[in-house]
């Protein structure tokens, strides 16, 4: 009796243990402990992307098949096995070639293309069954160059031309003459393109060449102040050296130069490799004693 006592007080201690291991096993773990937030960082926007110059290009011309004709142009038309309506023919003042028996034929403005495909369009309205024409343009109108050159005016296009031979043309630059910069306005075009003036800088016909003075001004204490030509790598000392020199009471130290385009005038160090740029205005101050 007592042994079978002693198994059955061992037997409940086995199953309430196994009860309790089994308890512990289906209890949910604790909720995870979260750290509080800190205040958030923001995160800066990215840097803007600088604006690109959308202002106008000087850009190769195309006297081809892809020319855009304009006034004054000089055109030879030639209407195959048609030798009555073949000829040369000048666009006029109002954009018009006027030729044998269809009349007035719109020009300016259209390519040599499409300036055919008009005058086929025209001639197989009632005239001519299945007309082929054929257009080239065999003197291209004037360009007019400006400003700093010996003798401004207009003057007939050739093709290849580029801005240097247009400025020999027209009997070269003036003392005075920016060489390093031209302004050119395109035909047909409102607002005029600012280009470096390099030996490949192209002119189209029509175009207006505006060649602007490169003059470098000096004033204050220099013994001759005035206008004077700038010429490419000219210092600042050349530029004094051209209008006579300092005075004696000149700050040969700092000067002050305001740039062409710039509203205020800024002080530099003189220093011997301190450059001048066209249109500088400099001004040499008086030294403090």
């Amino acid at each position: 009796m007592r042994l079978a006592k002693s198994a059955v007080i061992a037997a409940l201690a086995v199953a309430y243990m196994g009860t309790t291991v089994v308890a512990c096993a289906q209890t949910p773990p604790p909720a995870a402990t979260t750290q509080a937030a800190g205040p958030s960082i923001p995160i800066p926007p990215p840097a803007p992307t600088p604006a690109t110059d959308a202002g106008p290009r000087v850009t190769t011309p195309d006297t081809g098949e892809g020319y855009v004709l304009g006034v004054g142009d000089r055109v030879r038309v030639i209407v195959f096995g048609e030798e009555t309506l073949s000829g040369e023919f000048v666009v006029d003042s109002t954009g018009n070639i006027a030729l044998p028996l269809i009349g007035q034929v719109p020009a300016a403005g259209r390519s040599l293309r499409a300036f055919e495909g008009g005058v086929q369009r025209a001639l197989a309205e009632g005239y001519l069954n299945d007309p082929r024409v054929s257009a080239e343009v065999l003197n291209f109108r004037p360009f007019y160059i400006l400003g700093e050159v010996t003798r401004p005016g207009e003057y007939p296009y050739q093709n290849g031309l580029t801005v240097l031979n247009a400025v020999a043309t027209a009997g070269g630059f003036t003392a005075l003459a920016n060489q390093t910069i031209v302004y050119i306005k395109r035909a047909g075009e409102e607002v005029e393109a600012r280009a470096a003036l390099t030996s490949d800088t192209a002119v189209q016909p029509g175009d207006t060449i505006r060649i602007a003075k490169g003059a470098v001004y000096i004033l204050g204490e220099v013994n001759q102040p005035g206008e004077y030509p700038f010429t490419t790598g000219m210092t600042l000392r050349n530029a004094v050296a051209a209008a006579g020199g300092f005075t004696y009471r000149a700050n040969q130290s700092r000067v002050f130069i305001q740039r062409q385009g710039e509203p205020d005038e800024r002080a530099y160090r003189l220093t011997p490799d301190l450059t001048v740029q066209p249109g500088d205005t400099v001004r040499i101050v008086e030294r403090f004693f």
